[in-house]
Parts: C-alpha cells; sequence; structure tokens
C-alpha cells in the first residue's frame, strides 16, 4: 500500500531573483525528481495549473504490509509572489496492486491547483515520510492571462502517452476525457505527444467555422528545422482541445523549441505559443544482426517472462522493449549514466578477454562466462590443474552469496571449462560431479538425466 500526501501552500511574499527560463528543474538533496508545470484557461479568474512530477521509486523506502508494498512521501509546493493569495492544503492517496513491487518503476504525478495569472517563484520538497531523506528545488512558474477576445493557446503539455480515459484511469492524470501520462523531463525518442488548448475562437459559418493549425521545428536560435502540413478543423465552440503526436524520427538529439501557429479563419487573427523540449540520442538499430546482439547482451539477466515476451515483439518494439529494459535497472535515472548497464557490459567483455571458447564462440558465451556475468567475480577460486587421476576442474565461491559454489570441468581438455555443478538455486546441481571428473569419462554435462537438474 503507498500512500501520498501531497500539500500546496500559497503564500505572500516579494518575488526573489530567479531564472524564469521555462524549463524542467531536476531536484537537489537525497531523493532527485523532475519538475515541470503548465497553466491552463478557465471561466473564473482563478486559471488551472498543473505540476508534473517525477520521481524514481528506488529513492524512496518500501515496506511490505499484507502483500502490499507501502511507501509514503509527502510533496509540499509553496508560491511565492507579490499577489495575496489564500493557502490551501491537497492530500492524496493511492493503494497498489497486492503484490506489487514498485522499487523499479517511476513515480509520475500531475499535482492540480487554482490560481491567478501572474508570476510566482515556487519552491517544491519532496519528503519520504519512512526515512529521513528529501529532494528539494526552485523553479518559476508564470499563469498566463489568456484574452478570449482573441485566439490564444494554452501552454503546451508534454507527455509519454495519451490516451482515452476510462473509470479505471487514475484520476489525477485525466484531463477533459484524456489520460496522459506527464513527460517532465520532456525528453523525446522519436514521437512528440503534447496536449494543449485553444481559447477565444469567434463563431461563424462555412469556413469561417473553422480554424487551423500548423507545428514548426525550430532550434534554440529560433531558425525553422521542419514544417509540419497545417491542417483545418471545425470549431467545436469558443474552446477546442487538442492532442497531437508529432513524429520527429531522424532529427538530430538535441535541444529545440515546438511552435503551434493558429489561426481563426472567421476573423483571421492569429495566435502562437511556443515550448522548449529535448530530444534524446538515436534509438537502436532494428536490423536482425543488432537484434539478436541485444538479446545475446541481456539474455542472463532476463527473467524469464522478459525473454519470452521479447520473442513476440517486432522489431520496433524490440528496440523499445531494450531501452526499457535498461531503464528500469538505472539506479540513477535522472543522471547521464546507467551504472548497472556499464557494470554489466564491463563483465562482457572481461568474460570475453579470459575465458576460453570454442571456434564460433566467445568468452561470453561459455558457461565461465555466463556466471561472470551473471554474479560477477568469485569471492575465491579453487584451481585444480589436470592430473594422472582426473581431469582440471574449477571451484567459485560466492561468499557474498551464502558462499553458492560453482564447479567447471575442462572436460575435452581445450581449456574450454563447463559448469558441471552449483550449489546455487536454479543452476545446474549434480551432487556425484566428481564421478564426471575422473580421467576417461566423457559424459556431456548438457545432457545428464533429468533427476540431476535443480528446478529453474
Amino acid at each position: 500500500m503507498k500512500y501520498i500526501l501531497f500539500s500546496l501552500c500559497l503564500a505572500q511574499a516579494l518575488l526573489a531573483p530567479i531564472s524564469g527560463e521555462d524549463i524542467p528543474v531536476m531536484a537537489r538533496g537525497a531523493i532527485p525528481f523532475w519538475i515541470d508545470r503548465a497553466g491552463f484557461d478557465t471561466p473564473d479568474s482563478l486559471n488551472y495549473g498543473e505540476l508534473y512530477l517525477q520521481c524514481p521509486c528506488q529513492h524512496l523506502t518500501f515496506s511490505e504490509l499484507n502483500d502490499h508494498q507501502r511507501a509514503a512521501y509527502r510533496v509540499e509546493a509553496t508560491f511565492f509572489s507579490k499577489r495575496d493569495s489564500m493557502p490551501f492544503k491537497w492530500e492524496k492517496q493511492i493503494v497498489t496492486d497486492a503484490g506489487t513491487d514498485l522499487r523499479d518503476q517511476m513515480i509520475t504525478e500531475a499535482l492540480s491547483f487554482r490560481i491567478a495569472p501572474g508570476t510566482y517563484r515556487v519552491h517544491i520538497r519532496l519528503k519520504d515520510l519512512q526515512a529521513n531523506a528529501e529532494g528539494t528545488c526552485e523553479l518559476a512558474f508564470t499563469m498566463p492571462e489568456f484574452d478570449n477576445a482573441a485566439p490564444t493557446i494554452s501552454d503546451i503539455q508534454f507527455a509519454h502517452r495519451i490516451d482515452a480515459a476510462n473509470t479505471q484511469t487514475t484520476r489525477n492524470l485525466v484531463k477533459n476525457g484524456f489520460k496522459i501520462v506527464p513527460n517532465a523531463r520532456r525528453s523525446i525518442a522519436t514521437t512528440l505527444n503534447i496536449y494543449f488548448e485553444l481559447y477565444g475562437l469567434a463563431t461563424g459559418e462555412g469556413r469561417a467555422a473553422t480554424f487551423d493549425l500548423a507545428y514548426a521545428l525550430l532550434d534554440t536560435a529560433g531558425q525553422r528545422i521542419k514544417n509540419f502540413p497545417s491542417a483545418r478543423y471545425r470549431k467545436p465552440g469558443a474552446t477546442t482541445i487538442k492532442t497531437e503526436s508529432l513524429d520527429l524520427q531522424g532529427v538530430t538529439p538535441g535541444q529545440y523549441v515546438l511552435k503551434i501557429t493558429a489561426r481563426d479563419n472567421g476573423t483571421g487573427k492569429m495566435t502562437t505559443r511556443q515550448r522548449a523540449f529535448s530530444i534524446q540520442k538515436p534509438a537502436l538499430a532494428t536490423d536482425p544482426a543488432s537484434l539478436k546482439r541485444y538479446y545475446k547482451q541481456i539474455r542472463y539477466i532476463a527473467t524469464k517472462t522478459e525473454r519470452e515476451t521479447y520473442d513476440t515483439l517486432s522489431a520496433a518494439e524490440k528496440v523499445e522493449f531494450i531501452l526499457t529494459f535498461w531503464k528500469k535497472r538505472d539506479p540513477t535515472p535522472l543522471t547521464p549514466e546507467n551504472e548497472f548497464a556499464t557494470e554489466h557490459f564491463r563483465r562482457i567483455r572481461y568474460a570475453d578477454e579470459h575465458f576460453s571458447a570454442r571456434p564460433g564462440q566467445k568468452g561470453s558465451d561459455t558457461d565461465q562466462g555466463r556466471i561472470h556475468i551473471k554474479y560477477g567475480l568469485p569471492t575465491d577460486i579453487e584451481r585444480n590443474p589436470f592430473s594422472a587421476t582426473g581431469k582440471a576442474f574449477e571451484i567459485w565461491t560466492y561468499e557474498h552469496l551464502n558462499y553458492y559454489e560453482f564447479v567447471f570441468l575442462d572436460r575435452l581438455g581445450d581449456g574450454v571449462y563447463e559448469m558441471i555443478h552449483a550449489t546455487m538455486p536454479g543452476e545446474r546441481y549434480n551432487p556425484n560431479w566428481r564421478d564426471q571428473q575422473a580421467i576417461g569419462d566423457q559424459t556431456d554435462p548438457t545432457s545428464l538425466p533429468a533427476e540431476a537438474f535443480s528446478p529453474p
């Protein structure tokens, strides 16, 4: 069970100097998280605002209660401005499904509030209620003053995914019938998903009852990089809601600005809104050789379900699977380096360089390579060379893994060691392995009777 407490406090103060740059902000402290924001119009004097929070669950403290994973944290956002505001508090509770482990997932929240147009300095604190840990950040937030006498566009919200909402959708992610999973970092790979609202459309008939929308990709200097075809829509009224998915495949990774232009064909009036975002490094290649290589790189550490799932996916889906596979194992997802992946590929290189293999194989394809990649270097290696009574063998011991042992035999005398026994659950188990070590025995360890193997 996971409890989330969120309080928003509005305070009166002089606006302190702070960067007004409209970009996502990363928190400082023991709990890293990202924050973004957006503002939308309402019929009254207080507009509708949202803060988008993205935080890796692994930085929170979890406890187990009745087969539920429970985490508790509080987010406090204090708004400072020259304008008088009444403080208010918002609370929320979330219960996860039984047995759900959130620690390799990401918390994504949309935290809503009502606020008058103006510029604010916002101080945000996320505190783990089960540990003495927190993260903090500050950002500038400008709530636009929308003029409905002419076309006006709301702030642009960036999203990981936008779907039609249903009764099962988490309510804080629902806006005007859509489930919008916020992209608090505004960082994409190839597809840019956005939500925005258009206000101040005039009524009319025929062509006057339509409006046009156009999108353009700009660089940070304002130069146009890419135009998207404009489209014409019928006005549903004075206000309309738009979602869009723009294909940016082939665009060089870097910082960009999305510019939206709207024209009311009844009045001829136009309006624009733009917002910065970033494109990640190119996605992985999708040719058959690359897809096979990606699988080989994860085969020893992926779960059985993950391996089976990979085989059922299309080429594009396999690339997305691999990216997600590494992302959810990243111990510090808000930093550029994935330390888990770095260590994993270091182990693969070590295996290729240090373990003998037969023709057509690499060291990482051998039994010793597999165990090293999964568990790292053993605490102790007992090396037993070839003798008059037995073949060469090695015993690897992992003290930090309950003193589990792995026995490797140079069965053919070619320097390639095959695993014939292990005390690790799920690995090959053969308590009579010394019979195979004796001179004259040519038993293939991979063809032992079924009872000689422990269940997976």
